[in-house]
């Protein structure tokens, strides 16, 4: 009669290893199936982020870029203004004499070099200002 029973026991057994391997099984399936959404619904986010990101840096590589020209003319207008005031001095050089220099308003050059000089003072003038309009707008954004 016990090995009766040792055969009932194991005839029992087996559905129920059966059943716990199952419901292993589906518990897994469910992990594995949490994990993957988790995984997706992570990838979706990091990459709304990376988009916002890389939006951002775009804007301010256009400020930077915006204000980078205006620094650039800058530095070119001051060297022709430089240029300008360097002919100026070979102009008042060459015109050694006291009497020459008491015309020298009249003289043609002279009077061409003076306007071009004032006139690339006033564009620098306006260029600084663009650039300082541009330096505040920066800090305000960052």
């Amino acid at each position: 009669m016990s090995e009766e029973k040792k055969e009932k026991q194991e005839e029992q057994q087996e559905p129920q290893a059966e059943q716990q391997q199952e419901a292993k099984s589906d518990r897994t399936s469910k992990l594995m199936g949490d994990m993957m959404k988790g995984l997706r619904e992570f990838g979706s986010s990091a990459m709304e982020k990376a988009e916002e990101f890389g939006k951002i840096a775009t804007e301010k590589a256009e400020a930077y870029t915006k204000l980078g020209k205006i620094k650039l003319d800058i530095h070119q207008l001051k060297r022709s203004r430089t240029r300008a005031l360097a002919e100026l001095g070979e102009l008042v050089m060459s015109l050694k004499t006291k009497p020459k220099l008491a015309k020298l308003g009249e003289h043609e050059d002279y009077l061409d070099l003076s306007k071009r000089i004032k006139e690339l003072s006033a564009e620098i003038s306006e260029k600084e200002a663009l650039a300082t309009i541009a330096e505040e707008e920066e800090s305000k954004e960052s």
